[in-house]
C-alpha cells in the first residue's frame, strides 16, 4: 500500500485480540456482492486475474489471523501469506492490486499484543464478526451444558454421601461446582465430600444449607 499510515484515518476494528476463528474451515461467500463488486469489476477489465486469486487467498488467510479478519501490515509475512514465499519483490508488485479494500486498523487493547500495525476489510470483518458471535454463542451453549451435567452429577455424589435436602440446594450445588471447576477437580464423591469441608466453613454458604434445612 502506497503512502505512509499517516495518510489514512485509523478504523476502529470491531474485533480484539483473542477474537479469533482459527478452528473454522470454512467462510461464507456473498456471490452477488462479489460479482457486483468494483474489485472484480476492475481487475477482469484491466487483466489483473491474478489480483483477484491472489486476494481471495489473502481473504481466506484473514479469517484464521488474530483478530479473524484481519493481516500484519508487512509484506515478508503478507507475502507469506499470499503464497509468495520467500519472493517478497514480486509480491509488493501485487500488493496495491491484491489489497484492494483493504486499509489500517486500530485495534482496541493493542498494547497488550504488540504484534505491529494490522489491515482491515469492511466486508470480510462484516462476515467474520457475524461468525464470531455465532461461535461465542456455541461456546456459551456448549458451556452451560457442560455447567447443567457437571451440577447434575454433583446432585448425584451429595445423594450417595446421604446429603439428599443439600442436592436440593442450587446455591450450594453451584458453589461446589465453582469449587471443583477452580481446583480442576473430577466429580467424585470424594472431591464434593472435601467440597463441603471446605465451603462448610463459609457462613454465608452455612446460613444458605440452613436455610434449605441440609443435614
Amino acid at each position: 500500500m502506497e503512502g505512509s499510515r499517516d495518510d489514512f484515518e485509523l478504523w476502529v476494528y470491531p474485533m480484539r485480540f483473542g477474537d479469533t476463528l482459527s478452528n473454522h474451515d470454512w467462510i461464507p461467500l456473498y456471490i452477488n456482492r462479489l460479482l457486483s463488486s468494483r474489485f472484480a469489476a476492475h481487475v477482469c477489465a484491466d487483466d489483473r486475474r491474478g489480483d483477484g486469486f491472489t486476494a481471495m487467498l489473502l481473504w481466506s488467510e484473514s479469517f484464521k489471523q488474530d483478530p479473524a479478519g484481519t493481516l500484519p501490515d508487512d509484506d515478508v509475512q503478507l507475502a507469506q501469506l499470499a503464497r509468495y514465499g520467500t519472493d517478497v519483490a514480486a509480491w509488493r508488485r501485487a500488493r496495491e492490486g491484491a489489497l484492494y479494500g483493504w486499509m489500517p486498523v486500530e485495534i482496541e487493547d493493542a498494547d497488550a499484543r504488540r504484534d505491529g500495525p494490522r489491515l482491515g476489510h469492511r466486508m470480510v470483518a462484516e462476515i467474520a464478526f457475524d461468525m464470531f458471535k455465532r461461535k461465542r454463542g456455541r461456546d456459551d451453549a456448549r458451556a452451560e451444558s457442560s455447567r447443567y451435567q457437571l451440577k447434575t452429577r454433583i446432585r448425584k455424589k451429595l445423594a450417595e454421601l446421604h446429603r439428599k435436602k443439600l442436592a436440593e440446594n442450587d446455591y450450594l450445588v453451584t458453589q461446589i461446582a465453582d469449587y471443583l471447576t477452580r481446583n480442576k477437580s473430577f466429580c467424585t464423591t470424594d472431591n464434593v465430600a472435601t467440597a463441603l469441608d471446605v465451603l462448610g466453613a463459609l457462613p454465608k454458604v452455612v446460613g444458605r444449607i440452613g436455610e434449605a434445612g441440609g443435614s
